[in-house]
């Protein structure tokens, strides 16, 4: 691993690269995960600095929110050693950032809404004309929540891939498998599961919560990611179980997606793969 200076070339880089600026967050939690806070402020101002007077400039105003929540998660992980605490860092890194965005550049936001604003209507009006029943449903959305609610899934989605290739290039060069053990060993603590349902709850009843969705549907799902790759890892040839339930994923979509959280959920207070460890020595 190189000086600041190197880090904060790289961070800086990776940012002006078009679709790279999780990898340019990738680079600051990986100084603040092997460093410190205050080494990690190098390429953390670089990666900012770019966000800012490129992406900002531009209209992208995730890039910034990607950086400053990967460091957060960064910076959660070097002091808890704890991977999922540090994934619910990112999610509520990204949260924080959407919040901040709302009260410090409102116009923003508006601009975008306005970009938008003739896709979603026509949107609206094929999804109502296709499903008339379900009309209701679709008059609690609208383009300004649309909006904000996908800028908070990208933060999050980015930063989440940032913290993750950091630990896993951290392990590689200090603590070869060290990666593969911690992601295995995912689990979702009881006293997280517990506001994770609540908040999933509150989405699915109050539109405004929607914003917060993905601060707890992401580390909740690693969390599910992580105990199935436990249970099937340890397998032999466990290859073609992995892509079984890979694709299994993919075809349920959201519903398998809600599963496996809810499997997660109930994982953080039966333990599977202690239990099935105890079952089998």
């Amino acid at each position: 691993m190189g000086g600041p200076l190197q880090a904060l070339a790289a961070a800086a880089l990776l940012a002006m690269l078009p679709g790279l600026g999780w990898a340019s967050a990738a680079v600051v939690a990986l100084v603040a995960l092997r460093k410190n806070a205050s080494e990690a402020a190098i390429p953390f101002g670089g990666a900012l600095l770019v966000a800012v007077l490129v992406h900002w400039a531009a209209g992208d105003i995730t890039q910034a929110g990607t950086v400053m929540a990967a460091l957060l998660a960064g910076l959660v992980l070097a002091n808890t050693r704890s991977l999922f605490w540090a994934l619910l860092a990112a999610g509520v890194g990204s949260v924080l950032y959407m919040v901040l965005v709302l009260s410090l550049a409102p116009d923003k936001i508006t601009v975008l809404v306005e970009l938008l604003q003739p896709a979603f209507d026509d949107v609206m009006v094929e999804l109502k004309k296709a499903n008339p029943e379900a009309d209701a449903m679709f008059e609690q959305y609208d383009a300004r929540q649309v909006v904000l609610e996908m800028m908070a899934w990208a933060i999050t989605l980015g930063a989440t891939a940032a913290l993750l290739v950091a630990r896993w290039l951290q392990a590689r060069l200090y603590n070869p498998g060290g990666f593969r053990r911690e992601f295995h060993s995912l689990r979702m603590a009881p006293m997280a599961a517990v506001g994770i349902a609540l908040v999933l709850w509150l989405s699915q009843n109050y539109p405004q919560a929607r914003l917060a969705l993905p601060c707890v549907t992401v580390p909740a799902l690693m969390a599910g990611l992580g105990l199935m790759h436990g249970l099937l890892g340890s397998k032999p040839n466990n290859g073609p179980l992995l892509t079984f339930f890979y694709v299994g994923l993919v075809i349920f979509s959201w519903l398998g997606v809600m599963v496996l959280i809810s499997v997660a959920a109930i994982d953080s207070f039966v333990d599977f793969r202690n239990r099935i460890q105890k079952r089998y020595e």
